[in-house]
Parts: C-alpha cells; sequence; structure tokens
C-alpha cells in the first residue's frame, strides 16, 4: 500500500455535545460539527441509564445503554490499559497483561508492538482537540474478557486504541480487537468536554468474535458481536486506502454523532452478519465500498449516505483535505449485502426524521454473486433466526418472517422517512424489490409508528430515479407513511409499484400466510418454543389500536413520470395517485397490454385495491386511486 507522510495540520474543532443515539439534525451539505462547523445539531432525550441511548445498548431490548456503558467510562478504559498517553506524558500500566515494544512518545508511536489480553491496550488524552497523535508501522491488539451471557458482553475490557482528546492518524498499522464487545478504535468524545477525530492511512483495523458470542442489539435482526470502528465524536472522520473489517456487527459505526466520515479507496466489511456503516449522520463514499453478511448500510432516521467516484472526491475540499496530495484511484463504488443494501430505521422518537441517500455512479446489489469472497451471506432461515435456545429472543417466530418479508430488497424503510436519488447507479436485488416500506421490528415500543391521520403530516419516503434503467418493484407497506416515485430525466423505470393498506399488513401476517411459508421453506413442525407463534408475530407488528386505520384514507404511493421519463409497468400496480407530464412514456412491456382503473376503492380496509372505472383516453395530468395491469 502507499505511504504517505506529510504535516499535521492543526485545525481547531468546534465541540458540540451528543446525548443519544440519531439525534443529530439532517445533514445539510458538509458536516455541522466539522472543522469550521457552527451548528449544534438537534439534542435528543438521554436514556435512563446515564449514558448514550445507542444503537448497541447494553441494556437490552428497550432498555438504556450506549457503547459508553459498555466499557465504562474513559478514565475506567485507562486503568485497564498499558500505555497511557495523557498530556503530554507516557506511562504505562503496573498490573496488565500484555507485551509492549518499540518507540512511543507522548505525540507518536513507531514501529510499536503493543498486545493486550484480556484488556485495553492504548488511551490517548492530548492537551486539546486540535493536538495529533500518530501511530506508525505499529501492530496494536486488544481481547475481551469471558463472554458474559447475562448481558452479552464483557464491560471494560478490548479496546485496542481509545481516543478522549486529539486528532489521531493511524498509517501504515494494524489495529484489532477479539472477543465479544471489543472494539479495534473508539473514539470517546460524546460525553466529554473535548472532541476527538480520526484520519486513517494505508492501514487496516479488524475486529472477530466467535459466532457463540453474537447477541442481539435492541432493534434485532442484527448478528451482533463486535464492531471495528465506534466513532462517538462530533468532528470528522477519514479512512484513504484502507480496510475496516468485522466478521459480525459492523465495521465503520458512528454512534452518537454529528459529523461525517469520508471513505475513499477504502473498504467496510463485516464478513458473516452485520454492516458494513452504521451512520448517525453521514458517510461520503468514494471509489470504495462497503459490504456486510446481512446488510451493507444502516442508517438511521436522520442519516446521509452519498456515493461517487475519484473524480468526486478530488473535487470535495473536507474529503482531501488531510491528503491533499494523494490522487485517488478510480474503484467502483460498491454498497452490497444480502438481506439489504441499504436498511433505515431509528431508535428514538422523532417520526419527521429522514435519511438521505444519493447514489451516483455506483452498485448497490443484494446478489450473492456482487459479494467479495470473504463474505458469508446470511440466509434468510439462518439458525441465528431460528434457534429457539438462541440467547436474547433472536428465534422467533416474528423474527424469522419479518427477516423472510425483506429478504433481497435493495433499500429497506422501517417505520421512517428516507429521500433517495438513483443517478448512473446499477441497482441489482436478489428478490426484485428495489425499495420497501414496512412497519418498524421494535416491539413493544413501536417506535416510529405513526397513529391513524398522523402520516399525512410526515414525510414518509421519496424516490427519484434519473439517467438509467432500473428493473425492480416499488413495494410500499408501510401504511402508516407516504410514499413518492418519481421516474426522472432519462430514467426508465421496469417494474410494478405496490401499495400497501392496513388490513393487507394484518393479512400479510395471518396464521395462513405464516404456515404456508413455513411449508414452503422445509418446515414441517413449528421451530420455536412458544405455543402461541403466530399470535407472537400480530402482536409484535401489529397493534390492536391501529384499527382505526380501516376508518382512514390510505397512505399510498404517488408516482410521477416527468417529462424524459418512461415507466414500464411489468405487474398490477396500486397508486394513490399518477401525475404524468408532458412528454411522459407509461407503457407495458413487450406484448403486453396496459388497462388503467381510475377512483379505485383504495380504503385501509380493503387488502387490496379494488374496482375502479376504467380509463380509455389517457392524457397528461394527475389520477387518484389507480390500479394498473399488465397482461
Amino acid at each position: 500500500m502507499k505511504h504517505f507522510i506529510r504535516r499535521v495540520s492543526a485545525i481547531m474543532l468546534i465541540l458540540v455535545l451528543t446525548l443519544s443515539l440519531c439525534a443529530a439534525a439532517a445533514p445539510e451539505g458538509e458536516s455541522a460539527g466539522g472543522p469550521g462547523g457552527e451548528s449544534a445539531g438537534e439534542q435528543g432525550a438521554p436514556s435512563d441509564g446515564g449514558s448514550p441511548g445507542g444503537e448497541g445498548g447494553s441494556g437490552g431490548p428497550g432498555g438504556p445503554g450506549g457503547a459508553g456503558q459498555e466499557f465504562g467510562t474513559f478514565e475506567e478504559i485507562a486503568g485497564s490499559a498499558g500505555v497511557i498517553i495523557e498530556n503530554g506524558e507516557v506511562s504505562y500500566a503496573k498490573d496488565w497483561d500484555g507485551t509492549i515494544s518499540g518507540e512511543i512518545t507522548a505525540d507518536s508511536m513507531e514501529g510499536a508492538e503493543i498486545h493486550a489480553e484480556e484488556a485495553n491496550a492504548v488511551t490517548i488524552s492530548l492537551a486539546q482537540e486540535s493536538d495529533t497523535y500518530v501511530i506508525e508501522d505499529s501492530e496494536i491488539s486488544a481481547s475481551a474478557g469471558q463472554h458474559n451471557n447475562d448481558l452479552g458482553y464483557e464491560a471494560a475490557f478490548g479496546v485496542g486504541v481509545a481516543v478522549n482528546t486529539g486528532e489521531l492518524w493511524i498509517r501504515n498499522s494494524h489495529i484489532s480487537s477479539e472477543g465479544a464487545r471489543s472494539v479495534p478504535v473508539y473514539l470517546f468524545s460524546t460525553a466529554q468536554p473535548q472532541a476527538t477525530s480520526l484520519v486513517v492511512i494505508d492501514s487496516e483495523i479488524t475486529t472477530h468474535t466467535d459466532k457463540a458470542d453474537i447477541w442481539m442489539p435492541p432493534f434485532k435482526l442484527l448478528a451482533g458481536g463486535s464492531r471495528a470502528t465506534l466513532l462517538m465524536t462530533r468532528n470528522n472522520s477519514w479512512f484513504i486506502n484502507s480496510k475496516v473489517t468485522s466478521n459480525n456487527w459492523g465495521a465503520v459505526s458512528q454512534d452518537s454523532v454529528d459529523a461525517m466520515t469520508y471513505m475513499i479507496n477504502s473498504r467496510g466489511m463485516a464478513t458473516e452478519g452485520g454492516y458494513g456503516t452504521y451512520l448517525t449522520y453521514g458517510m461520503k463514499l468514494y471509489a470504495s465500498q462497503l459490504y456486510g453478511g446481512q446488510y451493507g448500510a444502516f442508517m438511521c432516521g436522520t442519516s446521509l449516505l452519498e456515493t461517487g467516484t475519484a473524480a468526486d472526491a478530488m473535487e470535495d475540499e473536507e474529503a482531501m483535505s488531510k491528503t491533499p496530495d494523494y490522487v485517488p484511484e478510480e474503484q467502483t463504488t460498491v454498497i452490497a449485502a444480502p438481506v439489504n443494501s441499504i436498511v433505515v430505521h431509528t431508535s428514538i422518537p422523532g417520526q419527521d426524521r429522514i435519511a438521505e441517500g444519493h447514489f451516483k455512479d455506483a452498485i448497490l446489489s443484494t446478489r450473492t454473486e456482487d459479494l467479495p469472497e470473504e463474505v458469508i451471506p446470511m440466509a434468510a432461515d439462518d439458525e441465528f433466526f431460528m434457534d429457539p435456545d438462541a440467547p436474547f429472543g433472536v428465534g422467533s417466530g416474528s423474527s424469522y418472517f419479518y427477516n423472510r418479508n425483506l429478504y433481497g430488497s435493495l433499500i429497506l424503510v422501517r417505520s421512517m422517512n428516507g429521500d433517495f436519488t438513483f443517478d448512473r447507479t446499477d441497482a441489482r436485488p436478489s428478490n426484485g424489490v428495489l425499495v420497501q416500506t414496512v412497519l418498524n421490528f421494535d416491539p413493544p415500543q413501536g417506535i416510529g409508528y405513526a397513529a391513524a391521520g398522523e402520516g399525512e403530516d410526515l414525510p414518509g419516503t421519496a424516490v427519484t430515479f434519473l439517467n438509467g434503467e432500473y428493473a425492480g418493484d416499488i413495494l410500499h407497506q408501510d401504511y402508516q407513511h407516504r410514499m413518492k416515485v418519481t421516474v426522472g430525466e432519462n430514467a426508465v423505470l421496469k417494474g410494478a409499484v405496490v401499495s400497501g393498506t392496513w388490513q393487507g399488513w394484518k393479512d400479510l401476517w395471518s396464521e395462513e400466510t405464516l404456515r404456508k411459508a413455513l411449508e414452503e421453506d422445509g418446515y414441517k413442525e413449528v421451530p420455536f418454543t412458544a405455543e402461541n407463534w403466530a399470535q407472537e408475530v400480530q402482536d409484535n407488528l401489529t397493534r390492536a389500536e391501529d384499527a382505526a386505520y380501516a376508518e382512514t384514507e390510505n397512505l399510498g404511493a404517488e408516482v410521477t413520470v416527468a417529462a424524459g421519463g418512461t415507466w414500464i409497468v411489468t405487474g398490477r400496480s396500486t397508486l394513490s395517485s399518477l401525475t404524468l407530464e408532458e412528454g411522459a412514456v407509461l407503457a407495458a412491456p413487450e406484448g403486453m397490454t396496459l388497462t388503467l382503473y381510475v377512483d379505485a376503492d383504495a380504503s385501509n380496509a380493503a387488502g387490496s385495491y379494488e374496482g375502479g372505472t376504467e380509463l380509455t383516453d389517457l392524457v397528461a395530468g394527475t389520477y387518484e386511486n389507480v390500479i394498473i395491469t399488465a397482461e
């Protein structure tokens, strides 16, 4: 790998306190918390446990907790570390299991080898946030303690490098960790009055957890082991010509942050389960790749994900600010994983939050052939979901059927709002679904759920297609939010758009449907411990008070085909509205006939759109409650 040596310029960064996961304000262009930024963003409520209520909350489903609770305070981490860098001094632990060698000073280490055994390796706390510490040509590792079956992790141990104050540079080095809930690189500043930032160049960051020790975070359906990077900071992070790998849970993980992560010629990968990145604020992915055994990118309710080329990176001043002399290599930008390429959720209240995705000159895929050989796809009926004796309740009827319903959809939105643009992007869904919306899987609290009538005032999900051909369906099953689909200029959409209803969602989770699914998957007997497994699914994925939806107007998909856009309808489509601009094309596949019905019964009490008046003269304009068939 190329090796960069350059002067590190001191940049004063703005400190802002973050209290809770997903609580940052919606990103608008550059990071609000990055160099020169002034916006404090929106603060969320702290969790009951007094630590950030995070994506990996250690309190279990519905409980408090965040990364800070896993390892304790920074001082507690330092108390179990072998090397402590603090305010211009280097000290070493007296009672500590591990080995230390190499040149280590108060502002850098070179050729160092530091290996911690059931302890932490290095903690860094500089005098001020603008100071830098450089780790170069070094190998650092840490291991967690014995897995705790009651909590799902071993607190306090397993941190490779923790930073409390200052900017950490990692160059031509390997930082690793081993064990449940361990983390190689941990930026620990959200609960502190100082700020941290991270620059990783020509390096590898890896973590590994035995499959027996994986657990299920509160929002479920995720194989949790350890995260390779934990970025709890208000300042930006950079990964340049580097690899970040976990075998499960996550590679590049933001948690309670208000800052951008830049990846240039780099790769984030979870090889057996988990995600390539978890975003609470934003990432710009230039000529880089995200892979996951389950998900490519897990986006919180307010976050931004942009893709681009090496040329785009060169035009992004902030992205290149740490390595201005580096010329990125042109590589294909890829976000690929078997379950979903992109999934959007939230873990705190805030129904109006929007996740933004701008996908340009990239590949988004859920096809296994687009995964590198290191990634082992987690199947829809993996033992992680099916084992009734699995810890933390993973093996249950609800998790299995929920996962089965969404497996392979390119973008999944769970009781949240999204705004996604496809521009010269190669979209490759394995199940034929480009975008799917569903109710969240966070029972019993149902975070993100909207009561009957509230959805009218919520953003919902918007999808825009530009400059290319896109094959796949839009499946809008979240009857609580609206959806808007735009087929824009020079774009061709080949697929169906289906609006779901409240009754349709309930029918999907009926005992008859679930038993049929088990039979299709080859299960002759119910493989779950709960005798009322079908009712469990109903209870977790529907709510009794939602019956009010039967009396409200359905919030279906609103489709606009703009001038210069083409929608080729490949199957029965149901829409709240259809708008055709002058110059738009609406057609059936070759050899098939298109039929439109307007003013259909689109009530939530109906399992699907019914009836309507056949339209014989199609002109530019807007039509309500539409059924389109292609036969």
